[in-house]
């Protein structure tokens, strides 16, 4: 089994038009994955830029919404896992990265 980053992506903060939160669909969703889910990770709703060490943070434009870490067996598996995640509810996509253990 491989280890996957899923990165939620959503309406930027601060958008009157981003779609209701629904945080009983997050737990039911990350319920069903069982034990594929290796880090619930957590969303967020507010965040920085930091775009160099000498410029200082600034408030971010990302629409970055949260994350979480699941086991699959490979891409096409931690997509179907994916599939069904509240953030599609939320007019939001998400992002898939396999994970290495280089850094360890």
């Amino acid at each position: 089994m491989e280890r996957f980053l899923i990165v939620y992506r959503g309406a930027a903060d601060g958008s009157s038009d981003a779609p209701e939160h629904h945080p009983g669909k997050w737990t039911a969703w990350l319920g069903s994955l069982g034990s594929s889910v290796v880090d619930r990770g957590s969303l967020t709703h507010s965040s920085v830029e930091v775009p160099s060490r000498l410029l200082g943070p600034k408030l971010s434009s990302s629409s970055l919404s949260g994350y979480s870490i699941v086991e699959a067996a490979d891409f096409n598996a931690a997509v179907k896992l994916a599939e069904a995640c509240p953030i599609f509810d939320e007019k939001g996509s998400v992002e898939i990265a396999r994970l290495t253990d280089s850094l360890r």
